[in-house]
Order: C-alpha cells, then sequence, then structure tokens
C-alpha cells in the first residue's frame, strides 16, 4: 500500500506519533512517503527505519524565498508549485493528514477533490481553538471531501460532528507509546517525595495551578518532604519562576528547561509523581490526551491531572490515577496530600494505570489499528479500478 503523509514538520520532536506511525507502515513494507514543510533530514538520518520512507518538502518554500519577486507574484507560483506538487501524488492509496489544518490545506489545493482517499487525524488545537474561534467553519470543505476524520478524543468527535462533519465519517483513534519499551517500576515511597511537571509552559498544561496547590500543600503540611520539579520551556517561564517566588516555594520547586526525549522518560521514572492539571486555554486551547500521562502510566509513575478534555478516557479517577476539575487548586492539593499521606493504594493504582495503557492506548496496536482502516477503505476503491490490482513492477513491490 501506498501512504502519503502530510506533516508540518518532520520528525519533530514534539510529534513522536507521527514517526511511530511513519516507522510503523515503512517497517511493514509498506510504501510510505512523508510531505511536509520542513524535513530534519540530519535527525531522520539518524533515526532507525527512515531510509526506507520519502522524505519530500513542499516547494512553496523555494518560491516565497525568491523575495526578489513581489509579494503576491511569489504566493500565487508558490501555491501553483504546490498544486502541480500535489498532482504527482495521485498514484498513492491513502493521504494521511496530521492535524485538520493539513487536511484542509490538502483539499484546497486539490480543489475540493484530492486525488487519494484522504484521513485527517485531529489532535488539539485544531479542533478546540478552531471551535471557539470560528464554529470549525474552516474545515467545511474537509468535512465534504475528507474520506474519513479521526480525533483523538470523544468531545473532539462530538464537535466535529456538531459543526457539519458526517457522523459516519467520524471516529475516535487514541494514539498511545510503546509499552513494552517501558520498564514498569513503581515508585518506592520514602520521602523526599519527587514531582514533576514535563510540558511547554504554556498556559493550557495548568503548571500555574500546580504551583498555587504546592503552595498551600506546603502551608497545610510543612513537615512533608518533597519537591516539585518543571521540566519544559515556553512563553509563561519567566511569569511562573515569578509565581513560585510569590508563593514562597524556594527550594521546594526547580526550573530544568526543555530535555530531549530520552532524559525527560528517566526523570518520569525517577519521579513519585507526574503533575499535569490541564486547563482550557483563554483562547479556547485544549488538550487532546497528552502522552506525557501515557508514558508515566506506563513507567509506574501516578498521574495527578484534570477533568480536562479526553483526559478522563485515560484515567479513571480514584483507580488508575487522580483528577481534579480544571482550576481547582484544593483538590489537586487534595490528590497529593493523599498520595503523600499513602491513603490510597498507591502500588494498586500504578499497577492500574500500566495495565489500561497496555490495554487501551499500546503503539503498536493503535497504529494497527490505523492501518487496518486504510485496508477497509482501499479494498472498495480497488475494487472499483482493476488497474490497482494489476502486479506491480518488482522494485515496486512493498505490501
Amino acid at each position: 500500500m501506498k501512504v502519503a503523509v502530510f506533516a508540518d514538520a518532520f520528525p519533530k520532536l514534539s510529534e513522536t506519533f507521527v514517526l511511530s506511525q511513519v516507522l510503523h507502515f515503512a517497517n511493514l513494507g509498506h510504501d510510505v512517503t512523508v510531505v511536509c514543510r520542513a524535513a530534519d533530514t540530519t535527525q531522520a538520518i539518524d533515526r532507525a527505519g527512515l531510509s526506507h520512507v520519502r522524505i519530500l518538502e513542499w516547494p512553496a518554500a523555494r518560491w516565497h524565498a525568491r523575495t526578489s519577486l513581489p509579494w503576491r507574484l511569489r504566493n500565487g507560483l508558490a501555491r501553483l508549485a504546490n498544486r502541480r506538487f500535489l498532482k504527482s501524488l495521485r498514484n498513492q492509496d491513502i493521504f494521511l493528514a496530521h492535524f485538520g489544518w493539513q487536511g484542509a490545506g490538502l483539499v484546497g489545493l486539490a480543489g475540493g477533490k484530492p486525488a487519494a482517499p484522504l484521513v485527517t487525524i485531529y489532535h488539539g488545537r485544531d479542533v478546540s481553538h478552531e471551535y471557539q474561534s470560528n464554529g470549525l467553519t474552516r474545515y467545511a470543505a474537509l468535512f465534504r471531501a475528507g474520506t474519513l476524520h479521526l480525533t483523538v478524543n470523544r468531545p473532539f468527535a462530538e464537535l466535529l460532528e456538531g459543526a457539519g462533519a458526517p457522523a459516519e465519517r467520524v471516529a475516535v483513534h487514541h494514539l498511545g507509546v510503546p509499552v513494552a519499551d517501558y520498564r514498569f517500576q513503581p515508585a518506592d515511597w520514602s520521602a523526599p517525595v519527587r514531582m514533576i511537571s514535563l510540558c511547554r509552559l504554556v498556559e493550557k498544561k495548568g503548571v500555574e495551578v500546580a504551583l498555587e496547590a504546592a503552595a498551600e500543600l506546603l502551608a497545610q503540611r510543612p513537615e512533608l518532604d518533597w519537591h516539585y520539579e518543571i521540566a519544559g520551556s515556553g512563553p509563561l517561564e519567566e511569569h511562573l519562576r515569578t509565581r513560585a517566588a510569590e508563593l514562597g516555594l524556594g527550594e521546594r520547586v526547580s526550573f530544568v528547561g526543555a530535555l530531549e526525549h530520552a532524559e525527560a522518560l528517566r526523570r518520569i521514572g525517577a519521579a513519585h509523581v507526574l503533575l499535569a492539571p490541564s486547563v482550557t486555554g483563554e483562547d479556547g486551547d485544549q488538550e487532546g490526551i497528552p502522552v506525557t500521562l501515557m508514558e508515566a502510566m506506563a513507567l509506574g509513575t501516578i498521574v495527578c491531572s484534570t477533568r480536562h478534555s479526553g483526559i478522563p478516557e485515560l484515567i479513571h479517577h480514584g483507580a488508575s490515577g487522580l483528577l481534579a476539575d480544571e482550576h481547582d487548586v484544593a483538590g489537586l492539593r487534595d490528590n497529593l496530600l493523599k498520595l503523600l499521606d499513602g491513603t490510597c493504594d498507591r502500588d494498586a493504582m500504578a499497577s492500574a494505570a500500566r495495565a489500561k495503557v497496555a490495554t487501551d492506548f499500546d503503539q503498536q496496536t493503535r497504529n494497527a489499528a490505523l492501518l487496518a482502516r486504510f485496508e477497509e477503505i482501499r479494498a472498495p476503491r480497488a475494487a472499483r479500478s482493476p488497474a490497482k490490482v494489476l502486479p506491480r513492477r518488482p522494485a515496486e513491490r512493498r505490501s
């Protein structure tokens, strides 16, 4: 099967789910082409398996770089180049677009009729922010032309359906993590207790709420021995540093900056608690289901999060983690107290969390399910087009 995957940049550290899907398809012998705005070829070379994947950049960038031309002319020529480039991919069996913006752009370039069945995966801001901004009207043409619309959680699927996406073409497709690669090792709860947030420092991650809960925890139970580490960078970093000082957290909190994925996993695994009190941003921005939560659960680190977006689809409060309402500082503090005081069965909670991820959020299983959807889409199309089932030349035989 020939699959063209459309992404903004590739490979991208914050979008490991795209890389995992590409590798899964390619390693099974499928013919995979990645089309992106910017390709990190240095990183790609270092990634096992990507030598079998074509990574192509949209040609528009070359025209945008010609600053000697008037802007309007450059823009028109860039769009024309992209349209011609897209036509060159008409022999693909499936177009897979990551994020609604990519899917809508493809439909526009294709004049409303993509050359291959178009599957779009909607992840987060491309649904929540767009819904608050324009009611998802930006995707009207995509809803008409797209073959399948996959969302990473149920609330997003309901928003798409409410905005006009045909219900029979909307489904939930959870992402996952490679559970077998993560060593499950529940924490030894001897002091000091280590808490960590690992995220981009933006409003929806709720780190300020976490700081306020930590301050209340310190004020209410100063004898408890704990430390809170914040890993990540972003536009709110200086504000959060200032806020931590204002709250009198002092040496109880440390900011360690952005981390490479391997180091991030090491620190999550060494922590007792992952703090992830996500909130809806003022601009409507929401999480899908954060992959970091799945990673923590697979490793044996207990998650304290919120009833936000699709997170309750991953965490059952009191069984596989602890949840508070958005912006509920006291609720988050009380959940932390349950863990620090041991008034809940922490080992059972960690085991239940690992089992939940292994059952419903395993990356290998989720990628196989996505590939099965592709096969279902391709089957009737191949039946209508006899040329599609003719033997390929030996060099093209990939699946």
